[in-house]
């Protein structure tokens, strides 16, 4: 039966609208390092857990469990909430030698929505620019201590209050290429507790190339391999004890990673490494990260579906 379109134009709308739901059913890799560049559907909810253990100097080793949930309840707007459960342990050296130092538990949990201000949409590619704000809970702690006294700050799980996010995330993506990138903002208020974390401003960006079918059946979902590759510039403004600036805190990362990641429609894997580029450390003493792993599951689920009347 041929179909109602009377114009050349209501054809090309027509064509536009069935390429863009063609396309979209693809499977796409995601940013592996930052989450605010998410793709996340209308209706649609997607989980994440992450296990990224990180090998550093003073015989520091930590293990974060990140798990961020994502929901779109519509086309403009996604919900985030990211959690973090990590342990960390190191030797600190005293005068009576080395002293082995350990905690964990929950750390600050990051509530936060992303509006999309701007998109382009074309036949087999979508744009989209996302400022988001928010705010990190102090489901952490900063007081952790032993008998000893107050624990180095690489072992607190927290801030400590209600700290402020926000920032701005863009991506691209057609069937074979993909970009993303944010840049955020996280001020921490001063506690006369405990240690308080500095400020931290952020700028991430990815890049990310199918490697697996090298072209795509012109019918059907195939699993697919991707390579991302991203960057992290991180910088963080000095920290406070008690209330007081703390000597030689505070500095500059700037991070490479590469992971490689297996994509289907429905799910997610990936694994990966992180190296330290550059540390711009205030103090010679702090503590330097050698490598992170970055392994992770995703998993799409369709949202919640209104009775429709």
């Amino acid at each position: 039966m041929q179909l109602p379109l009377s114009t050349s134009k209501s054809r090309a709308k027509f064509s536009i609208a069935f390429l863009l739901l063609f396309a979209s059913r693809f499977a796409l890799a995601t940013p592996a390092t930052f989450v605010t560049a998410l793709p996340v559907a209308k209706n649609q909810i997607l989980a994440r857990l992450n296990w990224n253990p990180t090998f550093s100097s003073q015989d520091l080793t930590s293990f974060q469990f990140p798990f961020n949930i994502a929901y779109g309840p519509n086309a403009k707007w996604t919900i985030f909430a990211n959690f973090n459960l990590e342990h960390a342990s190191l030797q600190s050296q005293t005068s009576q030698g080395p002293l082995p130092l350990s905690a964990g538990g929950w750390g600050d949990t990051l509530m936060f929505v992303r509006y999309t201000l701007f998109s382009i949409d074309k036949p087999g590619s979508t744009m989209r620019i996302a400022p988001l704000a928010g705010l990190y809970l102090p489901s952490g702690s900063n007081t952790l201590h032993n008998s000893s006294g107050l624990l180095p700050q690489s072992l607190q799980t927290g801030s400590g209050t209600v700290a402020p996010y926000g920032g701005i995330a863009l991506g691209w993506n057609d069937a074979t290429y993909g970009i993303a990138a944010d840049s955020t903002f996280r001020h921490n208020p001063i506690t006369h507790t405990g240690i308080s974390p500095g400020d931290q401003f952020r700028v991430d960006a990815q890049g990310e190339v199918r490697l697996y079918p090298l072209t795509l059946p012109e019918y059907g979902l195939p699993h697919e391999l991707w390579l991302s590759v991203e960057e992290n510039y991180l910088h963080n403004s000095r920290s406070h004890e008690g209330g007081l600036v703390t000597a030689g805190s505070g500095g500059t990362n700037f991070y490479q990673d590469a992971v490689f990641e297996y994509a289907t429609l429905h799910y997610e894997i990936a694994a990966g490494i992180q190296i330290p580029a550059v540390q711009d450390l205030n103090s010679r003493s702090d503590v330097r990260e050698k490598l992170q792993l970055l392994i992770f599951t995703e998993y799409y689920f369709s949202g919640f579906k209104g009775r429709k009347k």
